[in-house]
């Protein structure tokens, strides 16, 4: 979809503008601060751009000037197995304990990322992480990143959205919370 809309969006004359202003909910950046106190990990999957995801990582404090910031968004599937294989060769004897790392990924090497020769990879790169965004995630994708981490980790996953894009994550998981936030209540039902 990126690329045909990479070739549909050229030549194109803007004839106005929008912006949506979308704030953090009362107490987020508190209750994420109280959940990374008793070692819970925390990621966040959204359909937002990559700038807006990191913005809202750093805004609602998953994400800190402290850590070091992995970006896996390379384009071919190559790239991302390149790049995983690297970054976990980095890693050393450090690999799957809690680094002063936080991942940052798109859809697309989402994909490639859990595909059978890379989900090894993807897996103790991400277990290594103290924060992981997935950005330009279907609610497709957001399913399929929740059954991934419970069929390959002894974790139990919780997963909390208001949106209609959340529900099939919220019921993968172990525990689904869906909530009455500002943007609706279809995950409610």
């Amino acid at each position: 979809m990126h690329d045909t809309a990479d070739l549909i969006e050229k030549d194109l004359i803007l004839l106005g503008a929008t912006a949506i202003e979308d704030k953090l909910q009362f107490g987020v950046e508190n209750t994420i601060d109280k959940l990374k106190q008793a070692g819970i990990k925390i990621w966040i999957l959204t359909g937002d751009k990559i700038e807006t995801a990191v913005n809202i990582g750093y805004s609602c404090g998953l994400l800190t000037d402290d850590l070091n910031l992995v970006y896996l968004i390379e384009s071919t599937y190559s790239e991302v197995k390149e790049k995983l294989r690297r970054c976990c060769a980095s890693l050393g004897f450090r690999k799957g304990q809690d680094n002063s790392l936080g991942l940052i990924i798109d859809g697309k090497a989402l994909n490639f990322a859990l595909s059978s020769e890379c989900q090894a990879d993807f897996l103790d790169l991400a277990t290594s992480c103290r924060s992981v965004i997935c950005c330009r995630t279907t609610p497709k994708s957001k399913s399929q990143i929740v059954d991934f981490i419970k069929r390959n980790t002894n974790a139990i996953t919780l997963a909390v959205g208001d949106g209609a894009n959340d529900v099939s994550m919220i019921q993968t998981a172990h525990v689904g919370v869906g909530i009455y936030g500002r943007e609706g209540t279809q995950a409610l039902s």
